[in-house]
């Protein structure tokens, strides 16, 4: 009698991986986003060029050294306010927020592509009931009115930039008007932190009250938008 072969039984990954797999990615984003957050708000290195500027002082190549690391810095979701700030204390007010918005806006389409990459379109389809709605009627905001949705979200002084970048990346938004709108809707926080930090080091008062000023001009007018564009409609 001849033995019977024991009924081979798939391996449990096997039967997991059709259920885990549009998530695969999206959750190896979250978890280098995380690991790379908390690794950078403790390497010395980047410590000591945002906080001691006599090194991002060396010429051109100080400030590209402050342009890649600052990028780092904002396309990991770090205050973009702590690199601004360094950036008016080593260079002015006026360099500085060059300099600083070159570098935001790279870490910002960093962070847009790094989403696309990671879940365009797995999300939206993997979404189901009210989070599944939610997500694409967001989608269906942010591809309809691409610029106007980014800047008004930019200008208001709440809010995490790096869930702004991430959710335009899983969006069908193009890569343009999110570049656009981040400049410009970033511009009068960076000025801001610029102004305290070019203060800072030579005591104006002036440059205090400017910053004070263009934070609240900021929100006043993003909350505007946000009130008369219909982009937080349905």
């Amino acid at each position: 009698m001849e033995d019977i072969p024991p009924r081979s039984i798939p391996p449990v990954a096997s039967a997991l991986w059709p259920l885990v797999r549009p998530f695969a990615r999206p959750l190896l984003m979250l978890v280098v986003l995380a690991a790379g957050a908390v690794w950078l708000r403790h390497a010395p290195w980047l410590d000591q060029m945002l906080h001691g500027a006599g090194m991002i002082r060396e010429g051109v190549r100080g400030r590209l050294v402050f342009v890649v690391g600052a990028g780092v810095w904002c396309a990991f979701g770090l205050p973009r306010q702590v690199a601004a700030f360094a950036a008016g204390l080593a260079y002015g007010a006026l360099e500085g927020l060059a300099l600083i918005t070159v570098a935001s806006a790279l870490g910002s389409v960093c962070g847009f592509y790094w989403a696309r990459w990671a879940g365009q379109g797995r999300v939206l389809r993997a979404g189901s009931g009210r989070l599944g709605e939610s997500l694409a009627r967001l989608d269906g905001v942010l591809t309809a009115r691409p610029f106007l949705s980014v800047l008004t979200l930019r200008l208001l002084p709440v809010g995490s930039a790096l869930l702004l970048n991430l959710l335009c990346g899983l969006s069908g938004m193009a890569v343009g008007p999110f570049m656009l709108a981040t400049v410009l809707g970033g511009l009068p926080q960076n000025a801001m932190a610029a102004l305290l930090g070019a203060g800072a080091g030579v005591g104006a008062v002036w440059q205090y009250a400017a910053a004070a000023a263009l934070f609240v001009l900021s929100g006043a007018l993003g909350v505007w938008l946000w009130r008369n564009s219909r982009v937080a409609a349905p």
